[in-house]
């Protein structure tokens, strides 16, 4: 097997065992006291973020290119969240990943091209991937309790069938109990959170 088949292969293979273990990644985060529903669109970020950093990291030459790879990876993680971020956060970030590409452009033209064109491609494919990767695991909670509230989400891509119509509950007689309904387009979730633990869940399809 030649080399790029084998790093596709590799890949690919860290793309699948990615999306494999996100359910059970999402059940120790909820910890017990939430729920999390993941939508086709957060495996499809994750299994490609997990298929850019394999790559990624198979590419760059790390001896003699870590400095530009580094570099590469920052000013486009930095652009990346900036662009996405924009009208928040993101208006901060945007300038310093500008400050890191002017660097990055400074080093490439010193070394090597045979090294620093390889070092730059993964880097950019890492630091792209790791933003997409940080997306793909913010997943917002169905119903999640806590020992004095709950809270409850829509669904966060557009165009879902699982969009939050309403939402209602109120606390039990002791204190800590909390329950409710959530009504979306396709269906009903009912759940009952009590000291912070959620006890009860059930989603009803319309």
């Amino acid at each position: 097997m030649s080399r790029a088949l084998r790093i596709i292969a590799i890949a690919i293979a860290t793309s699948v065992v990615a999306i494999l273990l996100f359910p059970g990644f999402l059940a120790l985060r909820a910890a017990g006291s939430a729920v999390f529903e993941p939508e086709r669109m957060d495996f499809v970020l994750l299994g490609a973020a997990a298929f850019g950093v394999a790559l990624g990291v198979q590419i760059v030459p790390w001896r003699s290119g870590r400095r530009i790879a580094v570099l590469a990876l920052l000013a486009s993680a930095a652009l990346l969240f900036g662009f996405m971020a924009v009208f928040s956060i993101g208006l901060a970030i945007l300038p310093v990943g500008i400050v890191l590409l002017v660097v990055l452009f400074r080093a490439l033209r010193r070394g090597p091209a045979s090294a620093t064109r390889a070092a730059a491609l993964g880097g950019a494919a890492i630091g792209y991937s790791a933003v997409l990767l940080f997306i793909a695991l913010i997943v917002p909670a169905t119903v999640e309790c806590h020992p004095n509230s709950v809270g409850t989400s829509s669904r966060r891509w557009p165009g879902s069938s699982q969009q939050q119509i309403t939402s209602k509950g109120g606390g039990g007689p002791e204190p800590g109990i909390y329950y409710g309904d959530t009504e979306y387009t396709d269906s009903v979730v009912t759940f009952r959170c009590e000291g912070g633990r959620l006890v009860e869940f059930q989603r009803t399809p319309r």
